[in-house]
This record gives C-alpha cells, structure tokens and sequence, in this order.
C-alpha cells in the first residue's frame, strides 16, 4: 500500500487517484505549452468532466459525485500543482454552477447544472465591475424592469470563461440608489443574449491560458425567468458564492507552492544537487525541508476549514477568510523561494517553477484581495471582542 502523505490520515478518496492520473497523462504534459501559447485548457477540463469530475460537490441527481468540499479542494491543489489555467477554469465551472443551485428552480438546475458537470457547456459568473473595486454596493451595471422582463446595462471586467461561456451567473442592481438591497442575480443564456458582447482575451502575468475578459450588456433584453432567486435577494448569494469561491482560491495557493516545490525537487534531483556530497547540498535540504512542511500546514488548514463550510456555512466566514489569505500568501512566498533556491536556473521555462511564481500572485488579487480578507478577519476579531465584554 503506497501512503499519500501529501495529505493528512484520514483524507484520502478513490476520486482523487483519478484526479492523479489525469493531471499526470494529459493536464501536465501541456501545461507549459498552455502557457506559453495562451491556449484555453480545453482537453484538461474535459478530461475532468469525462471522468465524472466536472463538479464534485453536485449531487448524482444533477450530475456530481456529492463530495465534502474537502475533496473538491484538494483535487483543485493537485490540479493547480500541474497547471494554473487549466484550475481556473474548472473552478469557475463550479464558481457558476454553486449559484445555480442554491437559488435555481427545478428547470434552471436542470438546464444547465448537469451540462456544466459534464463539460457540454462552459459556465462564468460576472461580478467584478471597472472602477468598483471590492465595494459591490456601488456595482452600476443595471437590470430595470421591462414589460417582457429585464433590460441589462453596463459593463463586467476580469471575468473567468466569458468569452467561452454558455451560461453566466450575472449580478446587477435593479436599483443603484438601494446599495446592496438592489442587487439581483440573473442567468444569461449567452447564446440567446442579444446586446451582448466581450472583450478579446486580456494579456496577463499569469495563467495565460485561462481566457479573461470584458463582457458588455448593451440594452440586453432578459426574460424574467432568468432571475435567480427573488429580486433584490442577489446580495446573500453573492456572499454564498465568494465563500466558495475564495476556498478555490485558497486552494490554487497550495496548489502552486506544491508545484512549484516539485518541480524545484526533481529540476535539483537531476542535477545531483542534493546528492551528499554536492555542494550546499545541506543547505538546499533543509531549504526544501521548510518549505515542504508549511505546505503540509497549509494544506492540512485549508481541508480543516472546508469542514467548517460543510458544518456551519457561512459562519465560518472568517475563517474562510483566513485560509485564503494565508494559503495564497504562502503561494506567492514559497513559489518565490523555490525560484531563488534554483539560481540562475530559477527563470528558465522549462524547469517551470517560473510559472507557478506567475500563476501565483493573481490568487492574491481575485475573490477579494489579501486586504480585503484582513479587513474581513479583522472585523470578526472586533466582533468577538466586544461581545466578550
């Protein structure tokens, strides 16, 4: 019996050997090709979702396995391990399909959650907003009321999958002068979306192949049985989803130190560095030593936390918060290390520790800053405080 030992006693799963052994025959071998040419990871993600993978935690009756979200967290790390573009891009499939379910009718789940399992549709959820910043009260793209449903105006940046997607998870205000009270969610059949149009993939530091870009809502024209939920019940939904999505981020954090790590480990293998009697082989060592255990910390934190969603949902919103704060911030050191530990070699592109450096630093900046989740962390602090006096 081969022991996992990435992983603490007690989390191990039959999904993630599959996971394994589809990052090792087709996600890993084109990863450095992904990258360098901007190629969106299609092969990846449908390897995923042939193999029954395409969103863990759905249940069987829509098309998922029905995981814990542990698993579902640490499939996305060995998946980020191997390639940046090709997690996000599975991520938002989940990013887009977790709304659907928590708010959807029958008809809309059933329209679309079982096609985002199994990789026939491409899903992205649209929040972010030029010039909004983290503030989604003053979010400006708005649906007003029409007599045959809803007319969409405005714009969404950064958005994951929009130019590629089927279906998208819109959040717009019916009203901006309600602040968060105005906030709606919508589903957009792209396909039939009229006034609609994106941008051409932004050209970006990291997870080159994972498309990025603008979506434009020019007097779109969406039915009413697009809403999602009731109108003006956007806002707590918008919090279920970031919950979710800041666990993916905190995941690809881990997931790219891991990388990083191992491609470090076997580019100095190869080259007899940590042979005994190398030079600073000693030193290398005990480098990797520290490295490889705040890894296993990280991990073993993050798949703690997923318990806590599981349990107590969206009371352990702080400690969400947490994880993805520590978890991407140990992304962007620890990958920074594994280059400064290679040298010279450290930028080649071929040794691929460069490129988990770049995949890394964006895991900081979406699903809400590292400022964001301290000021969040920050705030529950207080919280108990007070009420401890």
């Amino acid at each position: 019996m081969t022991i996992d030992t990435r992983v603490p006693p007690g989390r191990t799963s039959p999904l993630l050997d599959v996971v394994d052994d589809i990052v090792a025959t087709v996600i890993a071998p084109s990863a450095g090709r992904v990258d360098a040419e901007h190629l969106f990871p299609a092969e990846g993600v449908a390897a995923l979702a042939e193999a029954g993978l395409g969103i863990l935690q759905m249940t069987p009756d829509l098309g998922g396995v029905g995981t814990p979200t542990w698993i579902y967290a640490e499939a996305l790390m060995r998946i980020s391990a191997a390639c940046g573009s090709t997690s996000t891009v599975y991520m938002t499939q989940m990013h887009c399909g977790h709304p659907i379910r928590l708010r959807g009718t029958a008809e809309q789940q059933q329209r679309w959650i079982p096609p985002l399992c199994n990789g026939t549709a491409i899903g992205g959820i649209a929040l972010t907003e030029p010039n909004a910043g983290s503030d989604v009260a003053t979010m400006r793209t708005t649906a007003r009321p029409d007599r045959d449903g809803f007319r969409v105006r405005g714009s969404k940046t950064f958005i994951s999958n929009g130019d590629r997607a089927d279906v998208i998870v819109l959040f717009a205000t019916v009203d901006p002068r309600q602040g968060k009270d105005g906030i709606s969610a919508f589903l957009l059949d792209t396909a039939s979306l009229e006034g609609f149009s994106t941008g051409i993939p932004m050209r970006k530091l990291g997870q080159r192949g994972a498309s990025t870009v603008e979506l434009h809502f020019d007097d779109c024209l969406v039915p009413r049985s697009a809403v999602l939920g009731d109108i003006g019940s956007g806002y707590p939904l918008l919090l279920d989803s970031v919950t979710a999505s800041r666990i993916s981020a905190a995941a690809q954090g881990v997931g790219f130190a891991e990388g990083a790590y191992q491609a470090l480990v076997a580019h100095a293998h190869s080259q007899g560095l940590l042979a005994a009697r190398a030079r600073d082989a000693q030193d290398l060592q005990f480098a990797l030593a520290r490295i490889r255990s705040e890894i296993y910390a990280a991990r073993s934190m993050l798949l703690d936390v997923c318990d806590l969603v599981d349990a107590y949902g969206d009371e352990a919103s702080a400690q969400v918060s947490m994880a993805k704060l520590h978890c991407t911030g140990i992304g962007v050191r620890l990958t920074a290390q594994c280059v400064e530990l290679l040298g010279e070699d450290g930028d080649l592109v071929e040794v691929g520790v460069e490129r988990r450096l770049r995949d890394a630093k964006v895991a900081e900046i979406y699903d809400g800053t590292s400022q964001v989740q301290s000021m969040l962390v920050a705030r529950d602090i207080r919280l108990h405080a007070s009420s401890k006096t």
